[in-house]
C-alpha cells in the first residue's frame, strides 16, 4: 500500500502539468481568435460579373497592436507552462531520490542494530577504566613423558596433554596522578587454579608523560631484572621463557616496592622485595625471612627514527635466601641383612646415632645480567628483532635445580650461568617466525662421582626453539620445536648423559 500511495503521489505532479498544457493551448486558441476572426471579416466575397472590384482594406494599427499583444501573451504563457514542467520534473525527481536515501538509512540502521545485538555486552565504568587480558590454550607432545607417576611427588609424568596455559584478565584504572591494576590468572599446568599475578597500586611524582620521571608503586609487580621478565607473554612468540630466567625468577611476579622512571631516552627501575616469586618451589609469595632482595634494572629505550628501536640494560639483585633447619633426632638400631638369609646374625646390628638439631639459617645471593635488543623495519619484509641476554649468578636458583649451599658437604656456594639470543623475523602481517637458543649451567663447579673419584661434571640445560606463527587481527597460532639438551639421563655404563626431551606444541591465542 505504502508503495502505491507513493507512486501516486509521484504521478500528481505531472497529471497537474499535463492539465496546465491542455489550458495553455486554450489561452493560445483564445489569444488568436480576434486575429482570425479580424482574417474572417477582411476576406472579400466573390462579386458578380459586372460588379465592381472590392480592395481589402490595410489593417490598422489598432489591429496591429492586438495581434502583437495576442502572441507576446501566447509566448508568456507558453513560457510559464515550461517553467512549471520543468520545476514540477525536478520536484518529482528530489522525491523520488529522496525516498531512496530514506530507504538505504533505514536498510543501513537495521544492519547495525542487527550487529549489535550479536555483539558482547559493552562494559562501563568508572572513567579511566579499561579490561584487557588474553587465553593462550596449548597442545604438546613431550619425549621424556611416561605413564607413570612421580614416586616422591605423585605428580604424573605424562606430559603429552592439551592444557590452558594462561587465561589471564587485567583490569587497569588510571586517573592522574594514581593509578592501579589487578591481574587474575587461570590455568591447568597442575590442575585447575585461579591465582593473582598481578596487584599494583602507583602514584607519580612529577610529570604526565606516559614515561615518568618518578613512579611509586608497592603490590605485586614483575622483577625489574633484564629484558625477558619484563616481558609480556602476549608479545612474546617463544611459548615459554628461556630455561634461565625460569630457573632463576620462576613466576616473574613478587611482593614489593618499587620506583621507576625515564627521562627522554634513559629508563631505570629499582625495587625491594620478599625474594620468593609466584613459581618459587619453596615459599611462594611468602617470605622466610627478615632480609629483602633489593633489585634494579638501569638502560636506554632509543628510537632509530623510521629503521627502528634499541634497548638495552644493566641489571643487578642482591638478597638473602632461606635454609630450613632441621629437628634433632635419637639414636635408632638398625638390622642389615648383610648375607640376605631372612635372619639374624651376629654382625648385622648398628646403631645410627642421634642428630643434634640444626637451626634455620640465611645465605646471601646475588646476580648480575646484560640484556640488549635490537629492532629494525626491513623493507617487504616487516620489522626484524635480535635480542639476548647474559647473567652471573649466586645461589639465586629457585626453581630448576634450588640454590640451598647449607645443605650441601662443604657448605660450597653454587654459582649459576646462563644466556640466550633470539632472532624473530615478521614476513608480511600474517606471518612471524624466530630461532632461540639458550643455556643454563646451575652448578659451574658440579663434580660427579666415577670410579671411585671425583670428577668434574657439567649440569647445563641446552635448548633450540624453533617456531613460527600464524596471526589474524587479534589471534595467533604458534608452533614451536624445541631440541633440548642434558646431562640427566645415564649410559650403560653410569656416566651422564642426555635424557632425550624434545617438545613439540600447538598454541591458540586470542587477546582482547
Amino acid at each position: 500500500m505504502r508503495h502505491t500511495r507513493g507512486t501516486e503521489r509521484g504521478s500528481a505532479p505531472l497529471a497537474l502539468a499535463r492539465r496546465h498544457r491542455v489550458v495553455t493551448s486554450l489561452s493560445l486558441a483564445w489569444a488568436l481568435q480576434p486575429s482570425v476572426l479580424l482574417a474572417q471579416e477582411t476576406v472579400p466575397t466573390p462579386a458578380s460579373p459586372g460588379s465592381p472590384i472590392l480592395v481589402k482594406p490595410e489593417p490598422t494599427t489598432v489591429d496591429l497592436l492586438a495581434q502583437e499583444r495576442a502572441r507576446a501573451e501566447v509566448e508568456r504563457i507558453a513560457l510559464r507552462a515550461e517553467l512549471i514542467e520543468k520545476l514540477t520534473a525536478e520536484r518529482v525527481e528530489r522525491e523520488a531520490r529522496e525516498k531512496q536515501l530514506a530507504a538505504e538509512y533505514e536498510a543501513l540502521l537495521e544492519k547495525r542494530l542487527a550487529e549489535a545485538a550479536k555483539a558482547s555486552p559493552s562494559v562501563s565504568g568508572s572513567q579511566g577504566l579499561s579490561l584487557s587480558g588474553f587465553v593462550q590454550a596449548d597442545m604438546a607432545i613431550r619425549q621424556s613423558s611416561e605413564d607413570q607417576v612421580n614416586s616422591s611427588t605423585g605428580a604424573p609424568l605424562n606430559e603429552n596433554r592439551f592444557l590452558l596455559r594462561r587465561a589471564r584478565l587485567r583490569a587497569s584504572y588510571d586517573s592522574l596522578p594514581w593509578s592501579a591494576a589487578l591481574e587474575l590468572d587461570a590455568n591447568t599446568v597442575n590442575g585447575g587454579q585461579v591465582r593473582v599475578v598481578g596487584a599494583e597500586a602507583s602514584v607519580r611524582l612529577s610529570g604526565t608523560s606516559p614515561i615518568p620521571l618518578a613512579m611509586v608503586t608497592v603490590g605485586l609487580f614483575k622483577i625489574p631484572f633484564g629484558w625477558e621478565v619484563l616481558e609480556s607473554d602476549r608479545d612474546r612468540l617463544f611459548l615459554e621463557r628461556s630455561t634461565m630466567i625460569r630457573a632463576l625468577f620462576p613466576g616473574e611476579y613478587d611482593l614489593g616496592a618499587r620506583v621507576q622512571g625515564g627521562w627522554q631516552f634513559l629508563r631505570y627501575a629499582m625495587a625491594v622485595q620478599n625474594g620468593e616469586p609466584i613459581g618459587s618451589k619453596t615459599f611462594p609469595l611468602r617470605d622466610p625471612n627478615q632480609s629483602k632482595d633489593v633489585v634494579g634494572r638501569v638502560g636506554i629505550d632509543a628510537v632509530l627514527g623510521s629503521l627502528g628501536r634499541i634497548h638495552g640494560g644493566v641489571s643487578a639483585l642482591y638478597g638473602r635466601g632461606f635454609h630450613k633447619g632441621s629437628p634433632a633426632t635419637k639414636a635408632t638400631l638398625m638390622w642389615k641383612d648383610a648375607n640376605e638369609d631372612g635372619s639374624f646374625q651376629p654382625g648385622e646390628l648398628t646403631v645410627a646415632p642421634g642428630v643434634a638439631a640444626s637451626p634455620s639459617a640465611n645465605f646471601s645471593r646475588f646476580g648480575l645480567g646484560v640484556d640488549a635488543r635490537i629492532a629494525l623495519n626491513l623493507p617487504l619484509l616487516g620489522q626484524g628483532v635480535l635480542y639476548g641476554e647474559i647473567i652471573w649468578a649466586k645461589n639465586l636458583d629457585r626453581a630448576i635445580m634450588i640454590a640451598d649451599p647449607l645443605s650441601l658437604i662443604g657448605r660450597r656456594d653454587l654459582r649459576e650461568f646462563g644466556f640466550y639470543v633470539a632472532l624473530v623475523q615478521d614476513l608480511g602481517r600474517h606471518v612471524q617466525i624466530g630461532a632461540r637458543f639458550d643455556s643454563y649451567n646451575p652448578d659451574r663447579d658440579s663434580t660427579d662421582l666415577q670410579g671411585a673419584q671425583l670428577v668434574p661434571s657439567s649440569m647445563t640445560y641446552r635448548s633450540l626453539s624453533l617456531a613460527a606463527a600464524l596471526r589474524a587481527g587479534s589471534a595467533r597460532m604458534i608452533l614451536e620445536y624445541d631440541i633440548n639438551r642434558n646431562n640427566l639421563g645415564r649410559d650403560a655404563s653410569g656416566l651422564p648423559t642426555n635424557l632425550a626431551d624434545n617438545v613439540f606444541a600447538i598454541r591458540s591465542e586470542v587477546k582482547f
